[in-house]
């Protein structure tokens, strides 16, 4: 993975305030988020974020910019993902390798979040994120349910 830069606290505080992923936390909550700026990290356009089949302990939410969700050697494009989407939340929660590759298709930047971070959230803020990840989830679920009942008709 590529040598990537993390944002002040300010620019942290401020990206935090346009994403809607982060609209139910107050004030407080994202000042204390910002303040453990080293984990949003800014990306360029082709840096990978994650590679299919590594056991990286981390998912990344992603701020702005935009990625690639890439399989296989082909590196076939699975989707895009734009503000707000969640990455790399199943190799988390499982401890499973990664499922694809996400790399970023312009500059971009991410919140990285590992069990670290975690630990150190006070645990409303930590249960704000959680029940984002668990909406953010359900939401994906439902999305792909209703694309396959579609291809089956």
């Amino acid at each position: 993975m590529a040598k990537n830069k993390t944002l002040s606290k300010e620019s942290a505080l401020a990206i935090l305030d346009k994403v809607a992923l982060f609209d139910d936390m107050n004030r407080k909550d994202k000042q204390l988020l910002a303040q453990f700026n080293w984990y949003f990290v800014a990306y360029n356009s082709g840096d990978y974020l994650t590679d299919e089949d590594s056991l990286d302990k981390r998912f990344f939410i992603l701020l702005s910019g935009g990625v690639n969700v890439l399989k296989g050697t082909s590196q076939q494009l699975i989707t895009q993902l734009s503000p707000g989407e969640i990455i790399g939340e199943i190799s988390f929660l499982t401890n499973e390798p990664r499922t694809a590759s996400v790399i970023a298709n312009r500059e971009s930047t991410a919140l990285v979040i590992d069990q670290e971070l975690l630990d150190k959230l006070p645990i409303d803020t930590r249960e704000k994120l959680k029940d984002q990840l668990i909406l953010k989830m359900a939401l994906r679920l439902n999305r792909m349910n209703n694309r396959f009942a579609l291809s089956q008709t």
